[in-house]
């Protein structure tokens, strides 16, 4: 959209939230630690402070009514000769002595014995102090047995409900899992970066790396996998075992751990194009000379995700690293258009030495894998954030497909090479890793609101509309070579197949018109309906080719379909129910603000009737 665009491409601040989000302040750079400890120790000093005399306080008046009283009693005593009871009440039962408001009745909650304050005055032995934290809800409470009915200073319930206020870090940490304090540094996405290069590289070594007759290049890549494997645990050790860890030995490790594995599936796909230029116009009837398999891209993706230092080394993206990562990603693309050229020049060759129904079905297969690229690297060079996001998660899918490839062969199983078709997978997956970066993040502006939700369905829709397109020619080409024997299908399936795919274009078309302009109670109801046809149609689509042909779920057979229905479902019911700031949901206002993020030109109060001339007309009664 466009004026997302703008706002995306107005500046390249570190800070990661956008700029326009009324929830966050436009700031640069957060105070660091030793700034918010000057600023908050004279707070905390004078709430102790305060603190202290309520609690001398309270204890003098305690023990100035305890001698008072014994005072009473053994004048009494002395006076009558006897020692008397305790009055009593109307029942029957002692009256109890007059209590403090600060002091809890005997339906408080046990709690044991509580260390002493340090800054507390010195107490007998007969009495407790107690631990007074500043911070958290919890406050001492007298138990039962001795020192039962000592003073304590009422309990602070905090609620963080529609309070306006933000919990403190001790609040949180008081009922969830308590992290030690030296694996506090370690960041969610730091962490989730290196569980996945440590899963594509095992992956890696267990599923098919080359075709190749020749062993050099598989022992290549599982030195190269070892090595990196190896780096990463060392680092993890340096870095978390240590009382004071080396950090810049710990960059240092995980970089040149990760080289080889970084060079290696380099290697492979030069060596590939290398030896495949002399058969560009030959026929291959043994198949490709090297071959490319799943496991070189994700090599390659493991490399990429883990030789990247993470925030708890002490490594922070400035400027240049951010402007690089950019750059890295649009020379990815370039190097795939170039692939593509390569490939479109060995399509030409092979009309005349495979036959033109091989050159067809590649040429099909290069105009889906090239859409797919044009959608990454598109989103990447307009800067369009909800692209970006919906990017990077289209492609994650396809990653843990490949990661599943070694069990489920899947198609990514079928050799890619330079001499039979277009190699798309290395730089997709080494695209998809770089912008995972924390550099390539740090270069756009990303902000999520409510309203977005709306947005990520539309590019569901959007991106089923590009593909069931691409779906759509895809199968009457197939239709048109089906004769020739390339295709596992004959024309009749493949024509079928291209009216459902025109029917999943039809109906995704349908629910982005809904959403982007129908009311909104209609177009939610729209969108549901139509991502749930998209998923029937999809699943039925899906059997009847597993059953017709023995191929799995894929793009060309229904497996997008499923995938996009569910997400759009998901997405238009799940959050809907989600309580907010303003209280019940409101799907006008949702609504209202997913169509006005790109032009803001009306605020939702325009919306809003003028009623003054109604109200300023005089009414007559009914029949009056």
């Amino acid at each position: 959209m466009a004026g997302e665009r703008e706002r995306g491409t107005a500046g390249d601040s570190d800070w990661i939230f956008a700029s326009d989000d009324p929830h966050t302040l436009p700031t640069e750079q957060l105070p660091d630690r030793a700034a918010f400890d000057r600023y908050a120790a004279p707070l905390l000093e004078r709430k102790r402070a305060e603190r202290a005399e309520a609690l001398k306080e309270q204890l003098a008046q305690r023990d100035s009514g305890a001698a008072s009283t014994v005072r009473a009693s053994s004048e009494a005593a002395s006076s009558d000769g006897v020692s008397q009871s305790p009055p009593l009440h109307d029942g029957g039962t002692p009256a109890a002595a007059p209590r403090s408001p600060l002091t809890p009745g005997p339906a408080a909650r046990p709690r044991p014995e509580a260390r002493p304050w340090p800054d507390a005055p010195a107490a007998p032995d007969r009495r407790r102090t107690l631990d007074w934290d500043l911070d958290t809800e919890e406050r001492e409470t007298p138990g039962a047995g001795p020192g039962a009915d000592e003073p304590v200073l009422p309990s602070r319930a905090v609620s963080y409900a529609r309070s306006g206020t933000t919990p403190n870090v001790e609040d949180g940490a008081a009922g969830g899992i308590e992290v030690p304090e030296r694996f506090r540094e370690l960041g969610v996405f730091d962490a989730l970066r290196d569980l996945l290069a440590l899963v594509c590289l095992v992956t890696a070594l267990t599923t098919t790396f080359t075709y190749a007759p020749a062993p050099m290049l598989g022992m290549a890549g599982k030195i190269s996998i070892g090595i990196g494997l190896a780096a990463l645990i060392a680092v993890h050790l340096l870095r978390w075992v240590p009382a004071r860890p080396p950090l810049a030995v710990v960059r240092a490790v995980r970089v040149i751990g990760l080289l080889p594995a970084l060079a290696v599936p380099l290697v492979v796909v030069a060596v590939d194009l290398v030896v495949s230029l002399p058969r560009l116009f030959s026929s291959l009837p043994d198949g490709p000379p090297v071959g490319i398999g799943v496991g070189v891209p994700l090599l390659l993706l493991g490399a990429i995700v883990g030789i990247e230092p993470r925030r708890h080394e002490g490594y922070l993206p400035h400027h240049v690293a951010r402007n690089r990562a950019r750059l890295l990603v649009l020379g990815i693309g370039v190097a795939a258009a170039a692939a593509l050229l390569l490939a479109l020049v060995m399509i030409v060759g092979r009309l005349f030495t495979t036959g033109w129904g091989f050159s067809v079905m590649v040429f099909a297969d290069a105009l889906i894998s090239a859409l797919l690229l044009a959608i990454v690297f598109a989103a990447v060079w307009r800067r369009d954030r909800s692209w970006i996001v919906f990017s990077v998660a289209a492609v994650a899918g396809l990653v843990a497909l490949a990661l599943a490839d070694n069990t489920l062969r899947l198609q990514f199983a079928a050799p890619l090479s330079f001499a039979t078709g277009f190699v798309y997978l290395p730089p997709l997956f080494a695209a998809f890793g770089v912008m995972i970066s924390r550099s390539f993040i740090r270069t756009i502006p990303i902000s999520f609101r409510r309203a977005d939700w709306l947005v990520y369905t539309v590019r569901v829709f959007e991106f089923s509309v590009l593909m069931h397109a691409a779906a759509v020619i895809w199968h009457l080409l197939a239709a048109i070579a089906s004769p020739t024997g390339v295709t596992r299908g004959g024309p009749v399936l493949h024509l079928l197949d291209a009216v459902v795919s025109a029917c999943f274009v039809a109906v995704s078309i349908f629910a982005r018109r809904a959403l982007l302009e129908r009311r909104a109670e209609v177009a939610r109801a729209s969108g549901v309906m139509a991502g749930a046809v998209l998923v029937m149609v999809g699943f039925l689509d899906t059997i009847v080719n597993s059953v017709a042909t023995g191929a799995g779920s894929g793009l060309l057979t229904g497996g997008v379909a499923l995938t996009t229905g569910i997400a759009a479902v998901l997405m238009l019911t799940v959050p809907a129910p989600v309580r907010d700031e303003f209280g019940a949901p409101d799907l006008t206002r949702m609504f209202a603000d997913f169509r006005m993020r790109d032009t803001r030109r009306a605020s939702l109060l325009d919306q809003v009737p003028d009623v003054n001339a109604e109200r300023a007309r005089r009414k007559t009664f009914p029949g009056g």
